[in-house]
């Protein structure tokens, strides 16, 4: 009898996993890793596991779980659908890699929107700034309004001296940056 179970809950995993990816929208048509030159690989399914959840990650050889192309910098291509349109986006390898009908720019079936991508975020004063890239990503994704200050960002750069915090960011397409100084609050969405 037990023998008759396993490969029952073995199809069930997939059928709901399928169903899942079905309700996100997303379905991943390429996805290409690798450098200018050419050298890279074939991504496709392991880029699709992050868009059956609409998850965004970060480009990368762990994410990805190849090096496509040694100590050479590297893109990522991926031509995929979303609510019925074609998008192709190339993002860099260290950037985060967003699906664009992600619940944070996803309003209706209707109404796409790209979304907020963040691209770089530090924070700091007169040459001594941090990376805070990640927690300015989690954030803004996570709609949660923050404070600026060293509390926020777990690290004071330049003890004793007012910071700032300047965030690179692609919203619609453009390039754009905001500058914020320590105390103020941010809202990004």
């Amino acid at each position: 009898m037990k023998v008759f179970w396993i490969p029952s809950l073995v199809l069930l995993y997939f059928f709901f996993g399928a169903i899942d990816s079905m309700g996100q929208g997303i379905r991943v048509e390429s996805a290409y890793y690798g450098s200018r030159d050419g050298v890279g690989a074939d991504v496709t399914e392991r880029v699709q596991r992050f868009a059956d959840y609409g998850e965004p990650f970060r480009v990368g050889n762990d994410t990805l779980r190849i090096d496509a192309s040694p100590n050479r910098p590297k893109t990522l291509r991926v031509v995929y659908y979303a609510n019925e349109r074609r998008i192709a986006q190339t993002v860099p390898e260290g950037e985060v890699f967003y699906f664009r009908n992600g619940g944070y720019a996803h309003r209706g079936p209707d109404d796409y929107r790209p979304g907020i991508r963040i691209i770089r975020a530090i924070y700091g004063a007169r040459g001594r700034y941090v990376d805070v890239t990640g927690i300015v990503g989690d954030r803004v994704r996570d709609r949660r309004p923050f404070t600026v200050a060293n509390e926020t960002f777990g690290v004071d750069p330049y003890p004793g001296q007012g910071k700032r915090l300047k965030i690179y960011y692609i919203r619609g397409g453009e390039h754009r940056e905001k500058e914020y100084a320590e105390g103020d609050s941010v809202r990004f969405w």
